[in-house]
């Protein structure tokens, strides 16, 4: 994912503060917002919550190390700083400890954890939300930027998506893990990556540029929202009409064949009946012969 958040960086000429930003959204781990969306689509939770612990576990030494290495091309040329690898690994440390206790509940009372995730998907988006709208609001000019930030922000989810859709097929996984593989790729920790950049801000680090770093990040928390409930929405407008009308037609198509199939079975009772009675009807008509040409 960092390689499509360097790739759509130089291919839309983004300013170096905002490529930055890019950056380090593309190389946060998964987000919680990607189990909300799995458990809606009846995808693999048990697997989206795996992956999001697992990505965040890998962060502790990949985040670092790709924000270091994708931003070269940008950091001698920007007034703004990286995280630091002390901040980075703070705040993913402090991303493990809910998801740990959450896969503790999901071992030891799994229906539990299915009540639990469902609440918590709930607060967690509509907490996702506001912190994106209060970000906006602290940072009025993040809007008023040109469209390419708005392009990269909304186009980098939406090809994530499908390019973990299509490994997932690739791998010969099943719908509900393909599923939940495309939200694990196209849905990264919004909030890590703003409070990162909230904390250069707060120690006084990269001066202005810093506030630039934030626009494709910001962007990027609405796009993720609006593109899943978008995909949540055609799901279940696919399962309740397309699948429905399938369903019916199946039906139908079930309940002629057993109509031919009585018919057929009526003929060969009826067959087998006349055949029954054709010996007797001869038999009483020799019967009715002998008597008459009796002695």
């Amino acid at each position: 994912m960092p390689t499509l958040g360097f790739a759509l960086s130089h291919l839309f000429q983004l300013t170096p503060n905002m490529a930055i930003g890019t950056i380090i959204i593309a190389c946060c781990p998964g987000g919680l917002a990607s189990n909300f969306f799995t458990y809606w689509t009846e995808g693999d939770v048990t697997l989206s919550v795996c992956m999001t612990t697992a990505s965040t576990i890998l962060g502790i030494g990949m985040m670092p190390w790709c924000i270091f290495l994708y931003t070269q091309s940008w950091v001698s040329m920007s007034t703004a700083v990286v995280p630091s690898y002390v901040d980075i690994i703070v705040a993913l440390v402090v991303l493990l400890v809910p998801a740990a206790f959450g896969m503790l509940i999901q071992w030891k009372a799994p229906r539990a954890a299915e009540r639990i995730a469902l609440v918590l998907n709930i607060l967690v988006n509509i907490g996702l939300a506001a912190f994106l709208v209060i970000t906006a609001i602290a940072f009025t000019p993040i809007f008023k930027s040109s469209w390419r930030p708005y392009a990269v922000a909304f186009l980098y989810p939406l090809l994530a998506f499908i390019f973990g859709y299509c490994v997932a097929w690739i791998f010969k996984r099943t719908k509900q893990q393909r599923k939940t593989i495309a939200f694990e790729t196209g849905v990264q920790n919004t909030a890590l990556a703003l409070s990162l950049i909230n904390l250069l801000i707060l120690q006084g680090k990269g001066g202005k540029g810093v506030s630039e770093m934030m626009i494709v990040p910001t962007i990027h928390g609405f796009a993720v929202l609006s593109e899943g409930f978008m995909i949540l929405g055609l799901y279940w407008a696919y399962k309740k009409l397309i699948l429905k009308e399938k369903g019916f037609a199946s039906l139908k198509k079930n309940s002629q064949a057993n109509l031919v199939a009585n018919m057929e079975e009526e003929e060969k009772k009826t067959t087998v009946d006349s055949t029954c009675v054709s010996p007797s009807v001869a038999s009483v008509k020799t019967v009715d012969e002998a008597v008459q040409t009796g002695p």
